[in-house]
């Protein structure tokens, strides 16, 4: 075992992930208070404490809510993009653009992890996905983007893990309650996957050789998790898939955290 995974809350109000090779602990996003962070790793047996670094991918309060406090009580390192961690200073009075990185781009390692950002579609100042990589085993979390690019999807190929994007149902945001100027944000190029879209994702991913996926950041307003799983499913069983055999498709909640995924 390389890597474990665990999901501690997804969605528009708050994401946070858990990874771990066993040595190395990485926080991927700080999007929950601080006390529900600490209470999703004490229930696995983790703290703050033991954590070696927190990867942010942008700047949205969905992203970065419990990371003042969180850096208050510990001095952990926090990695993004200068301009990410420039805006989350600015917003929120912290001093995150201490770790900035000349090397974030090309790649860096936070002690025996080596982490590969990668540009996504979002309206944000520079929103990135992550690949973390060990030995062999290669996690990829790629949320809140509106395009998969073919950038991305090269990224994402080769995973054993990964949280990918399935945010909205096409037909429940279209007849839902949001404001049209809303609805056409989401379903833009800056804006958030489909499931549709999710699917066909899935299904490259799948084909190269993915094992696990966790589905996230579900619209709670534009989504169901049936419909979610519905498209991904139906998009990997026609590869001639099966499902909890081949591979294995899982929800992120927002308000309790998955299984432990294990690669």
């Amino acid at each position: 075992m390389n890597f474990s995974v665990c999901v501690l809350s997804s969605g528009s109000k708050g994401n946070c992930t858990y990874i771990t090779d066993g040595t190395t602990k990485i926080l991927l996003d700080a999007g929950i208070c601080c006390r529900d962070i600490e209470s999703g790793l004490n229930d696995i047996g983790e703290n703050i404490a033991s954590l070696d670094g927190i990867l942010i991918t942008h700047e949205h309060c969905d992203h970065i809510r419990g990371l003042k406090t969180l850096t208050k009580k510990s001095d952990i390192p926090v990695y993004s993009n200068y301009k990410t961690l420039n805006a989350i200073d600015y917003a929120m009075a912290t001093s995150t653009k201490r770790y900035a990185r000349e090397d974030f781009d090309s790649g860096f390692y936070i002690k025996s992890i080596f982490v590969q950002p990668f540009r996504i579609s979002h309206d944000a100042v520079y929103p990135v996905g992550y690949t973390l990589n060990r030995g062999s085993s290669k996690i990829t979390s790629v949320t809140d983007l509106g395009i998969v690019s073919p950038n991305i999807l090269a990224n994402a190929k080769g995973s054993d893990i990964v949280i990918l994007e399935s945010n909205h149902d096409e037909e429940m945001l279209k007849r839902g309650k949001y404001p049209e100027m809303l609805k056409r944000r989401i379903e833009g190029k800056l804006g958030h996957l489909s499931n549709n879209t999710a699917a066909q994702f899935a299904r490259d991913l799948v084909q190269s050789g993915t094992k696990q996926l966790i589905l996230a950041h579900l619209s709670e307003e534009n989504n169901l998790p049936a419909l979610a799983l519905e498209a991904v499913c139906s998009s990997i069983v026609s590869l001639g898939a099966v499902i909890d055999k081949d591979v294995t498709v899982e929800i992120a909640y927002q308000r309790s955290r998955t299984a432990l995924h294990n690669c």
